[in-house]
């Protein structure tokens, strides 16, 4: 999945890069809060106002979906199945509290993997390539 976006600040090897959301996105509004504009910082060379691609493999973005909302959902209801069968509370507290823990331990594990996700470059984007404002295509 490659994108184009502006860079708005260099910071020694590091640059500001600015995305505008794409048109098939400014109705739905899920992500960024309705903000229209997205900053990513990432190494590389590069001017303000250079334009540039940023790539990450459409691989790693689904991965990264699942891992993020996948495994939480299924934690989710499988602890809300144990939590009704094995917690023999009133009501549904059991299926809450059992829900509860469910999507607690995926969150944990997440974090607390997260940040070897961080360090390894094939979860980051890669700056594929650098438009200089002058010559704009």
């Amino acid at each position: 999945m490659d994108r184009t976006g502006e860079v708005k600040a260099v910071q020694g090897e590091w640059l500001e890069i600015e995305f505008c959301r794409p048109a098939d996105c400014e109705k739905c509004n899920a992500c960024h809060g309705g903000q229209k504009v997205m900053n990513l910082r990432l190494k590389g060379r590069a001017r303000v106002g250079d334009k540039v691609v940023v790539s990450l493999p459409a691989s790693t973005v689904t991965r990264a979906s699942v891992i993020v909302y996948l495994i939480p959902l299924m934690g989710l209801f499988l602890g809300m199945a144990l939590g009704n069968l094995y917690i023999p509370l009133q009501n549904s507290l059991g299926a809450i509290l059992g829900g509860l823990i469910g999507l607690g331990i995926p969150a944990l594990v997440l974090a607390l993997t997260e940040k070897r996700r961080q360090s390894d470059p094939k979860w980051r984007p890669q700056l594929v390539r650098v438009i200089p404002a002058a010559s704009e295509e």
